[in-house]
């Protein structure tokens, strides 16, 4: 499989009052946590432009890209992109490790009566993992690939704890990865999402780089196809 990198050109997204209400507790959840929290105790965590990643979000709803409306964001934090996407229809799950992010952001979705599912669990399905590589890069492999595959056990449906459907059964998944993670993000994708899957990775603020699963070998990369703004 290849992926393809998509344009995406359009206006900003509005932001309705309800959208707006989440950013601003989902900001302000942020700075509680790490005022209480000193640099040895809070986990890595630098928060996205909410109102960005809702433009985004938006136009890939609004242009139908994705192939169902069931939305993984890796690495959730604070809950602010899954709660985004359940406000746009989709079935909404964030994976986050930190048990605190986890209950707050679960915490921050009850308070504003946004129905998600924050599972407190890795971004890597069982038989998969994670390495330092060439370079410092971090690769995605499948543990024992040939053995695995010849399995009965890996001929079911991929699925994340807690999660009831199947990995396949999403269709836009969202991270927003430190730098050296972006290949890392790409790789997993590429390797458990279901064809036409959409990616959705937050590189910068004016950064934000749109990907669909299709047949082929590479990525079918496009420099034009950056959602790039000022």
């Amino acid at each position: 499989m290849a992926l393809e990198v998509i344009a995406m050109e359009g206006p900003e997204a509005r932001v309705s009052d309800h959208v707006a209400r989440l950013i601003a507790t989902c900001s302000r959840g942020w700075e509680r946590f790490f005022a209480d929290h000193d640099d040895h105790q809070a986990p890595r965590f630098v928060p996205s432009v909410p109102e960005r990643v809702w433009a985004v979000l938006a136009e890939v709803t609004r242009r139908q890209l994705p192939p169902t409306r069931v939305f993984c964001e890796w690495g959730s934090g604070f809950g602010t992109a899954t709660c985004l996407a359940a406000l746009l229809g989709y079935e909404a799950y964030g994976l986050e490790i930190d048990a605190e992010l986890v209950r707050l952001s679960r915490a921050i979705a009850r308070r504003l009566g946004i129905r998600v599912q924050m599972l407190c669990t890795s971004l890597f399905p069982a038989g998969y993992a994670a390495y330092a590589g060439v370079d410092g890069a971090a690769l995605v492999t499948p543990a024992s690939v040939r053995d695995h595959h010849d399995t009965a056990e890996a001929r079911e449906p991929l699925h994340y704890d807690g999660m009831e459907i199947a990995i396949a059964d999403i269709g836009v998944f969202f991270a927003y990865p430190w730098p050296e993670e972006r290949a890392l993000m790409r790789q997993l994708f590429e390797v458990v999402a279901r064809e036409g899957a959409i990616l959705v990775v937050y590189h910068t603020d004016t950064d934000i780089r749109v990907f669909r699963k299709v047949e082929g070998e590479g990525e079918l990369e496009d420099p034009r196809a950056h959602w790039n703004r000022p």
